[in-house]
């Protein structure tokens, strides 16, 4: 029975129970109805949508925004230079491109700061992430050097580093696995409307009549939004199920539920461990080392890394080059401002569909080779073309490749990785190996490479292409591990068939059938990608 199972966990050595991010004597506590009843659904279809609306209004419309003004703050520096930045403050291509790279340094280097969202209160957490953005991105608009603006996109990138990926472990607080996917991916999306909306601001402002300089109304216009959303943040964003106060005690049952494990453990006060608190007895408590080191040692954790390293590169070229591409076509400064946003509106359409085609069909990797084929094919039609039509349509298809692939990357990952630990760790590899993706991306478009950028878009165009092909043997190498396990299930269910209990009356078979699906969702829930029931999305 399961009770015995989890007895044998409780009294086995820690180091031989099974990995996972759960609390096995907690877990044995619960005693084998309330385990079972975890998985018996006494909540009606109603009740459960009405949770996820109530959830998704709170979390994820604010996560939305977060991000979107986080890409407005990270990617104007493009637009600011198109509206005549670097000629005002004397800055040079080489110390332009220097701008971009310290961002993305700080990024990199400060991925770890997403594991505070596993110590600290993941509200407080993210507004004081905001905040410290915020007050950077609004700070641009003052300096007066390229030094003071190096300072401040330093201080911009540590701060989002803290933020943007660990979102996909705070929404694991609230959301089953086979929920999140859709939800994160409707979350980066806002990369897309952002880029739109950033280009739609910088050519109204380049129109206008003020008495400062138009990059520096720019900068500031973008920055004070994120200060505001500092106190939403607060008011609105749960810290964990229990602390939702918008949903009553019943669905706060269902919603811990649907989760299948135990609550956390309660935060140590700082009155506790001797009247001394520390920054240890929190890691202690709610970060299982087991289960993150496995992130380590997981071939996917690196395979997706490299997928995210070649999109990067391209990524993170896109929003702060393509005004420069567009003028470079012939277009004037202010025409390129208007003429860059319409491609990210197709682009956030498109990945809003292919995250809901992917998730109900739960494959990544055929979407994700098809996505960067073509944005490869659009910046290699850059690289030999020198029509303005068709480099304007190679721009569409640059933008609607890349785009719609990075959330399905994001689910790829996440849904493939068991347990709250091993999801945080996995997501620091993850955005630590990406990430350096940009170190090159930003120094691919010199200005003594215009007005077609041969070499950038040569190496974009080759990198998606060898992108495509790793999604590719990706989704084959996980296809092949469900394919064994499917044919070892096979075999035992088989043996099982050819037992004493053939016999058994029809009603017997289906109540040992239904207890058979909640052992292995248990063991799957418990042993994570060891349980031989878990299959990979692929």
């Amino acid at each position: 029975m399961v009770t015995d199972k989890l007895k044998s966990d409780e009294t086995a050595p820690r180091s031989s129970r099974s990995p996972g991010d759960l609390d096995y004597v907690s877990r044995a506590a619960m005693g084998e109805k309330a385990i079972m009843g975890k998985f018996t659904k006494w909540w009606s279809d109603d009740e459960e949508r009405r949770l996820r609306r109530k959830l998704d209004v709170r979390i994820i419309v604010i996560s939305f925004a977060l991000y979107f003004v986080a890409l407005l703050d990270r990617g104007n520096i493009g637009n600011a230079k198109t509206a005549g930045m670097n000629r005002d403050l004397g800055i040079s291509d080489q110390q332009y491109q220097w701008l971009l790279t310290i961002f993305y340094i700080a990024y990199i280097v400060f991925q770890f700061l997403l594991l505070g969202y596993k110590v600290f209160s993941p509200p407080k957490w993210i507004a004081g992430c905001v905040f410290v953005w915020g007050v950077a991105g609004v700070c641009q608009a003052a300096v007066q050097s390229w030094s003071g603006l190096m300072a401040c996109r330093f201080i911009l990138g540590v701060a989002e580093a803290g933020y943007g990926t660990g979102v996909a472990l705070y929404f694991s607080f609230f959301y089953p696995r086979d929920e999140i996917g859709l939800r994160f991916g409707t979350f980066v999306s806002a990369g897309a409307v952002s880029s739109a909306v950033a280009g739609a601001i910088a050519y109204g402002l380049v129109h206008a009549h003020a008495t400062i300089e138009s990059w520096r109304l720019l900068f500031l216009i973008e920055g004070i939004p994120t200060l505001l959303m500092v106190p939403i943040v607060l008011v609105v964003l749960p810290r964990d199920v229990q602390s939702c106060r918008f949903l009553s005690a019943r669905e706060r049952e269902i919603a811990e539920a649907r989760l299948f494990r135990p609550p956390p453990p309660p935060r140590r006060s700082k009155t506790e461990d001797g009247g001394r608190w520390t920054l240890k007895a929190r890691f202690v408590d709610f970060i299982n080392w087991g289960n993150a080191g496995a992130a380590f040692l997981d071939p996917l954790s690196y395979l997706i890394s490299v997928m995210f390293f070649i999109i990067n590169v391209c990524y993170s070229s896109v929003p702060v080059y393509l005004p420069t591409l567009i003028e470079e076509m012939g277009y004037s400064s202010i025409n390129a401002q208007g003429l860059s946003a319409p491609p990210y509106v197709l682009a956030f359409l498109l990945a809003i569909l292919f995250c809901w085609i992917s998730d109900r069909a739960q494959v990544r990797g055929v979407f994700g080779a098809g996505l960067l084929v073509l944005a490869a094919v659009g910046y290699l039609v850059l690289a030999t073309q020198t029509s303005t039509a068709a480099r304007y349509v190679a721009v569409w298809m640059i933008v609607c490749g890349i785009f719609p692939f990075i959330p399905i990357l994001y689910m790829w990952l996440m849904s493939n990785q068991a347990g709250e630990s091993k999801k945080g760790v996995g997501l620091v590899v993850f955005g630590t190996i990406g990430q350096c993706g940009p170190l090159l991306g930003t120094r691919l478009f010199p200005a003594r490479d215009k007005p077609y950028y041969v070499k950038g878009t040569s190496v974009s165009g080759g990198l998606l292409l060898f992108g495509a092909i790793v999604a590719a043997l990706t989704s084959l190498y996980l296809w092949n591990i469900n394919r064994r396990r499917d044919r070892q299930q096979g075999a035992l269910d088989a043996a099982q068939k050819e037992g004493p209990d053939t016999a058994a009356s029809h009603a017997d078979t289906v109540e040992k059938g239904a207890e058979e699906r909640d052992r292995r969702r248990i063991d799957v829930l418990l042993r994570g990608e060891e349980s031989p029931y878990f299959r990979y999305t692929i």
